[in-house]
């Protein structure tokens, strides 16, 4: 029989009490130990604050002039005899009810954590070869794993009178390699819940939107004219062979995709800068062919075509800090005809997602995030299992707010809240489970150093 669980009403402000306190405290601890100089990697090689490249406190989040640097190559300014950096996510997760849930499946709900530790090296190599490098280990699982990974070969020159980037990059993950922050790779929230909400996150997710994370290698040629269009063409295949480092710690074969051939990514967006404006309006996609046995070679195969649209807008002047981005994918899947009726009911299925995000920073010191977001797609109720009615639909907001009392430190609180969750506002899975269950505040320590 299935134990419910009822949250405790005052628990939320006892738990704000201890997190800051906790936090507080480990920043300190962190901050005292290392030299007051220190700042991350591409700070140090350029000779620039924080910043510079990122808007406010969203570290993710780049200006023109870190669209202008990832597009180099990372290689401005001096190359760093230590090319190294780090990165400390100190957080707590509170679900809001265990309503229909079993507790083992909220391990860590309630507990500060030290939910990331990462370190970063790449930076400038030669004139024209640069590298960001993620090694994470993660908190929760305690296991460590290559993160993100850019590799890039970057030139400048003149066309018809306009500067022209023109680069090669070598990557693990479907949009990393972008330097817009409405792709899925960049894209709010920057940080998530860990540790209490494991088992509580939305089924349906389209492929594009960090399902091949860490698990491929691409190599993508770009462009970028006039500052005012960028344009991208470039390949994935699974991380295997030579490549298999662009993976390195991830699980075995059995629990990940593999990609039968190599498969086809484009991007293309339109760019500007007016003063303290900037605006961009684009287009991704790419076609992936899934082999429905990771582990067999010889299995048929499930064709994945995604396409998405995105835009941003940023306004920087004095103290003040805007942005907003948004992004719509739509993903067709055609499942192989072993498939059907096996895994899945229908012979195709369609996943929309819709996110958009706005933010506002006072003076790099306070500021802000309002999020809303949106899945909504083909009912199968053999492929969302996990949902009673079959439906892959769901949406909610996140609201954060953010203060730095350091340009390197952030101490945020997060708040998830699900109107619909896996196809339904209540009673979702069938055990009594509502949206609303799973909504999550999250409260984070974030260093840089």
């Amino acid at each position: 029989m299935r134990t419910t669980f009822v949250k405790e009403e005052n628990m939320y402000p006892t738990a704000f009490r201890t997190f800051f306190l906790a936090a507080f405290a480990t920043m300190l601890t962190f901050l005292s130990a290392a030299p007051a100089e220190a700042v991350p990697l591409y700070a140090r090689q350029t000779g620039q604050k924080c910043a510079s490249c990122h808007l406010g406190g969203n570290f993710h989040e780049l200006t023109a002039s870190g669209r202008e640097f990832k597009l180099l190559g990372y290689t401005e300014g001096e190359r760093e005899t230590i090319p190294v950096s780090a990165m400390l996510q100190a957080s707590m997760t509170k679900i809001s009810s265990y309503n229909g849930a079993d507790a083992s499946q909220f391990p860590r709900d309630g507990d500060l954590v030290a939910q990331q530790v990462s370190l970063f090296s790449g930076g400038k190599v030669t004139n024209n070869v640069g590298a960001f490098i993620q090694w994470t280990y993660d908190g929760i699982a305690h296991h460590s794993n290559l993160d993100n990974a850019d590799i890039r070969y970057a030139a400048k020159t003149k066309i018809g009178g306009k500067a022209l980037i023109y680069g090669l990059s070598l990557n693990n993950n479907p949009t990393v390699q972008d330097v817009f922050n409405s792709v899925p790779a960049w894209g709010f929230p920057y940080a998530s819940p860990a540790g209490g909400t494991p088992a509580m996150t939305p089924a349906a997710g389209t492929l594009i939107d960090g399902g091949l994370a860490q698990q491929v290698a691409g190599i993508n040629a770009y462009v970028d004219w006039n500052d005012n269009l960028y344009a991208e063409i470039g390949g994935y295949k699974t991380a295997d062979g030579v490549f298999s480092f662009m993976r390195a710690g991830q699980d075995t074969v059995a629990s990940r995709y593999t990609i039968s051939g190599t498969s086809p990514y484009w991007r293309l967006a339109l760019h500007g800068d007016n003063g303290a404006h900037h605006w961009m309006v684009g287009a991704y996609g790419m076609v992936a062919d899934i082999y429905a046995d990771p582990t067999d070679a010889g299995s048929p195969t499930n064709r994945f075509k995604d396409i998405a649209l995105d835009g941003q807008y940023q306004y920087g002047s004095g103290q003040d800090r805007w942005s907003v981005q948004t992004t719509w994918i739509h993903e067709k899947t055609d499942w192989n005809l072993a498939e059907i009726g096996n895994g899945v009911d229908n012979g195709s299925d369609t996943l929309n997602t819709f996110r958009i995000k706005g933010s506002y920073f006072y003076n790099n010191l306070v500021g802000g995030t309002v999020g809303l977001f949106s899945t909504t797609g083909s009912s199968d109720s053999a492929h969302y299992s996990s949902s009673a009615n079959g439906s892959p639909d769901s949406r909610g907001y996140i609201l954060e707010v953010d203060y730095l009392p350091l340009s390197n430190v952030k101490l945020a609180a997060q708040y998830t809240g699900y109107t619909k969750f896996n196809g339904s506002s209540s009673n979702y899975d069938g055990s009594g489970r509502n949206a609303g269950d799973n909504n999550t505040l999250y409260l984070l320590g974030w260093l840089l150093f």
